[in-house]
């Protein structure tokens, strides 16, 4: 079984780069038109408080296909459901072209769980 897997390693590792190359980055005139919702580690950015656990699960009462970004978000309003660690909460966030946000997880000392929420980074 050992040896299967061992075989089988490179082709998941050369699988998985080939994804990510397909996926395709958000262009400068995308940036002009929408915000964009992002995990931290999608824009190298490193914040005390953002973790993988925190995901993004609805947007205006729609479900999200990519939990962790990038999410492409138009100029206004929008109700949107964080989850963090099992627990959603929903908020409205008020977004600009051009705008960068990022997840963020808070821990309250005693209270079991985390809430997600974003954070503007840019």
């Amino acid at each position: 079984m050992n040896r299967e897997m061992a075989r089988l390693a490179p082709v998941v590792l050369v699988i998985a780069v080939l994804a990510a190359c397909a996926a395709q980055p958000a262009s400068k005139e995308d940036l002009r038109k929408f915000a964009v919702v992002t995990s931290g580690e999608t824009v190298s950015y490193t914040r005390a408080g953002s973790a993988p656990e925190v995901s993004l699960v609805e947007v205006d009462g729609k479900p999200i296909s990519l939990p962790y970004g990038p999410v492409e978000l138009a100029p206004g309003t929008h109700e949107v459901i964080l989850k963090c660690d099992g627990v959603s909460k929903a908020s409205s966030v008020t977004v600009s072209a051009g705008e960068i946000y990022q997840f963020n997880k808070t821990v309250t000392p005693g209270v079991k769980g985390c809430t997600g929420s974003l954070v503007r980074v840019h």
